[in-house]
């Protein structure tokens, strides 16, 4: 990572801003903060936002608005064949070399919207709430069925007031015998039938009273959980009142419907090219927020950015040509802490997919080793002997190339993940011929051939093979040899990077003599494999685990004196546990051939125990089975998987905690220049 930094006349930086964020080669650095230095103070200002964000923001608002008006009246249905294989958009080219005129143009498109739009959506608006209103006096008018009065006489008049609303059953007695005597018995209370609301029975009340009697009367209802409501500009009796509302209601319905067609209509008409507008508009909000990240003086803008090695040249000579030559641009190694240098993983292009795994545990640190390359043949292998099917393996490529394929044209992360998906699954199909494994033994139960007797398969991880006697023992063995190396080649990394450094302490005691234990027991077994001498064998594994023991206890002992030296002493056990931990190898390895033998043996009773539809109930035992069996498995393979890089690899060497690189970079979804 370089940084580069820039002085360009006030007069050309709006061109730099925009070239710099088509390219997106750059991230911007904030310079608020420096600037509150004094010496920072004496030579440059704070800038803030271009003088065009608010005018942008304004119309922004005004496409949103319409965006969720179209999307409101014509909700997007997905069907599963759109989620399966779905179209990558299609983008409008636009060519625009100032903020001018990108907002001119965005003007005149949502000026023409507004033209068609405006109206029918304000016609809509007002019919919504007259709904709502017709809705609730309904709601109200509906509890006051067998009160037979005028409710045009509802409200204050010369002398009097007549109010409605419901009180509990239980409270209608105590409150009018409390309502005569705060009116001293100026009031008339009328009840109507009883109704049910929010499980309780409430009665209808219409009270009559005199006006100077009121603010007693209100008082006095709301001690007895009075719901007052709230009826005007309305005439007749209850019952006719509800049939005029119920006709107004229907005519309201079918204006709205019109006018939701209407603009269903100017959806399919316009969103498109609204999408376009707001997509213009983000950007160009996003160039002008950026000016609040440079510094400035009277004509010139001061300008600081990470941009990747590779790319300096470049970001550099866009500087200079977009300015027109008026910018003094330098290029120079990073002068901020290492944990303030932003992070961009760089790897060949078969491996970069797997780049989202290490993001997933942590970026690494700037100058820490970036573990992706590593990652790579490890995750795959595992993956391969967890699941180790090749009929799930073949079902699992097919998902991995439809998802890498398909739903990969419109997602990065979609297509990242088939990959990832396809290349284990390839993995998986190797494993599963090596082990013998097409949705379990079904080859054995279904079609009476026995694989393993006939040499079709290396070793039988739930018993023996032709060549191999023990499969479980010998894939435990594997596992094991295998989690050896995985280790040997982390405590390899991590001791170069601490020699790098200059940590040789460092190195020697968290690396190097697990470094020499692993080796030792590498040597010890081929000493045993070439003279069956187990003596030999012990002696050479016990001289490095003593040797391991005692620097970590010295270790232990400088840092916290003798528990210090005990608990270190006890780091064996730790390394133990690691090398132990890839016996998950063949634990998931079993999971998967013992599920799918017990779904087929299921299958088979199932199928000869039943008569006429036990064939139907064998396929869907079969089919429900191995799916439940590669689903779980196969989730499981991969947390695994991963579980050994991020646990038991990634602890020998790794630490992370990078900033990631943000590139200043106009995402452009609808639109391409």
């Amino acid at each position: 990572m370089k940084k580069l930094k820039a002085v360009i006349l006030d007069e050309k930086v709006d061109n730099v801003v925009r070239q710099l964020h088509e390219y997106g080669i750059v991230e911007l650095c904030d310079l608020s903060e420096k600037l509150e230095d004094v010496e920072w103070k004496s030579l440059l200002s704070p800038s803030s936002h271009a003088d065009y964000v608010r005018n942008v923001t304004t119309l922004m608002i005004k496409a949103g608005k319409i965006l969720d008006l179209f999307s409101n009246v014509n909700p997007k249905e997905v069907s599963i064949k759109d989620i399966l294989n779905p179209k990558p958009i299609e983008k409008k080219k636009v060519q625009f070399n100032t903020h001018e005129e990108v907002i001119e143009y965005c003007e005149k498109v949502l000026n023409e919207i507004s033209k068609e739009v405006d109206e029918p959506s304000e016609k809509l608006n007002e019919l919504e709430n007259r709904k709502s209103r017709l809705l609730q006096l309904k709601d109200q008018i509906s509890y006051l069925k067998g009160l037979e009065f005028d409710l045009k006489d509802l409200g204050p008049g010369v002398y009097i007031y007549i109010g409605c609303g419901s009180v509990p059953k239980e409270k209608v007695n105590e409150l009018k015998s409390e309502l005569d005597k705060v009116t001293e018995e100026y009031i008339e209370v009328f009840t109507g039938e009883e109704f049910e609301k929010d499980n309780k029975i409430r009665v209808p009340i219409v009270f009559v009273t005199l006006k100077e009697k009121l603010e007693s009367v209100l008082s006095t209802l709301r001690k007895f959980e009075f719901e007052r409501y709230d009826i005007s500009d309305i005439e007749g009796t209850p019952k006719e009142a509800l049939q005029k509302i119920e006709s107004e209601l229907k005519n309201i319905e079918s204006k709205i419907k019109s006018l939701i067609e209407k603009l269903k209509s100017l959806s399919k008409k316009w969103e498109n090219e609204l999408l376009v507008v707001y997509e213009l508009l983000s950007i160009e909000k996003e160039r002008g927020d950026a000016y609040s990240q440079f510094g400035k003086t009277n004509r010139t803008y001061y300008i600081e950015a990470w941009v990747p090695a590779k790319n300096a040249e470049k970001a550099k000579k866009i500087i200079e040509e977009s300015s027109e030559g008026y910018a003094f641009v330098e290029i120079s190694e990073p002068d901020e802490p290492e944990e303030k240098i932003p992070v961009l993983l760089d790897n060949p292009k078969p491996i970069k997919p797997f780049e989202m795994l290490t993001e997933m545990y942590a970026l690494p640190k700037y100058n820490e080793v970036d573990p992706t390359l590593l990652i790579v043949p490890g995750f795959l292998l595992f993956y391969g002997i967890m699941l180790t099917d090749a009929a799930y393996g073949l079902f699992l490529t097919i998902v991995g190339l439809w998802t890498w394929k398909k739903i990969g044209k419109v997602s990065e992360g979609a297509k990242k993940l088939g990959y990832i998906l396809t290349l284990a699954g390839i993995s998986t199909i190797i494993m599963g011929i090596i082990t013998g494994g097409y949705l379990g033994d079904f080859m054995y139960e279904f079609l009476n051939i026995d694989i393993y007797k006939m040499g079709l398969a290396l070793v039988n991880p739930l018993g023996a093979s032709t060549f191999i006697k023990n499969g479980p023992i010998a894939i435990l063995e594997f596992s094991i040899a295998v989690g050896l190396l995985h280790l040997l080649i982390g405590l390899i990394v991590g001791f170069k990077e601490n020699i790098k450094k200059g940590n040789t302490g460092d190195a020697i005691i968290n690396q190097g003599i697990w470094i020499l234990l692993i080796l030792a027991i590498i040597l010890g077994v081929i000493i045993y494999l070439v003279t069956s001498n187990m003596i030999v064998t012990i002696g050479i594994i016990g001289v490095a685990a003593l040797i391991a023991i005692i620097v970590c206890a010295i270790k232990g002992f400088q840092e916290n004196g003798i528990m210090g030296a005990l608990l270190g002493a006890m780091d064996i056990t730790g390394f133990l546990g690691n090398v132990l931990s890839y016996a998950r190898l063949l634990a998931l390895c079993l999971a998967t051939g013992g599920l799918a033998m017990a779904v087929n043996i299921m299958a088979k009773i199932v199928g000869s125990s039943i008569p006429i539809i036990g064939v139907i109930l064998t396929v869907i035992i079969l089919i429900g089975g191995h799916t439940f069996n590669f689903v779980m498995n196969g989730l499981g393979a991969f947390i695994h998987s991963l579980r050994l890089h991020y646990v038991e690899f990634f602890s020998q060497f790794y630490e992370g905690g990078g900033k990631k690189f943000r590139p200043f970079k106009a995402n452009r979804e609808y639109t391409t220049t």
